[in-house]
């Protein structure tokens, strides 16, 4: 009697055994028929119950997708460089305008320097002759009239105003050039356009001459 209620817990215990086994497969096959998988992902590690069943390095994932990159605002261009300028050009990543900006603000201040003392010194040479202070005049304009010197003083400042014209324009061609290439931050100036330049030759196969020419074919690659 004690046998067969041995021989019957045994059985029992191998039924068990085979209906959980059983119970896994059917609920594992039911998450990979739905999609899901019943391993765990703990950083760079997959668990599958107590168990590490892989191990691999985590990649980092770089996209080109404007729409999940940092937006690239043509108004911090334009602030840049009303600011400052030559910023704009930094922030649009056009480094090799830098030169030609601060080249041409660099003259336009120099000429309205230079132009301004010459003006500042001929107008005080014309002031001591009117007020007869000698002892204050320039040696080296002493060949020259009255009138002369007016005249070079006046000369000199509307230079000096020219000078000034010349800095406020590129000063605001500074600012329309950032925010140009602000704009285009994004353009596709890629190789899949193309413009082609071929010879043309039309033939009507009537009466008429055939016509020839060139035709410009624009073509995506």
């Amino acid at each position: 009697m004690q046998i067969c209620f041995r021989r019957l817990a045994l059985f029992i215990l191998i039924i068990s055994t085979c209906a959980m086994i059983s119970a896994q497969d059917v609920i594992s096959a039911a998450d990979t028929a739905h999609g899901k998988s019943t391993n765990i992902k703990h950083g760079s590690r997959t668990y599958k119950g107590d168990y590490v069943v892989s191990e691999q390095p985590v990649v980092q994932v770089h996209t080109t997708d404007s729409s999940l990159q940092k937006k690239h605002n043509p108004k911090i261009a334009i602030a840049l460089s009303a600011v400052l300028p030559g910023a704009g050009q930094i922030y649009n990543k056009k480094y090799w305008k830098l030169p030609i900006v601060y080249g041409c603000l660099g003259v336009s201040c120099y000429f309205i320097y230079d132009f301004s003392q010459k003006m500042v010194h001929y107008r005080n040479e014309y002031r001591y002759r009117m007020t007869g202070e000698t002892a204050l005049l320039d040696p080296s304009l002493a060949s020259r009239s009255d009138e002369s010197v007016l005249s070079m003083k006046k000369s000199n400042t509307r230079y000096m105003e020219f000078a000034i014209a010349a800095t406020g324009i590129f000063y605001l061609l500074n600012i329309i050039d950032a925010a140009v290439d602000a704009h285009l931050y994004y353009f596709d100036i890629s190789d899949d356009l193309s413009l082609h330049f071929a010879p043309y030759f039309q033939n009507t196969f009537l009466a008429a001459p055939a016509h020839a020419g060139v035709s410009i074919a624009l073509k995506w690659k």
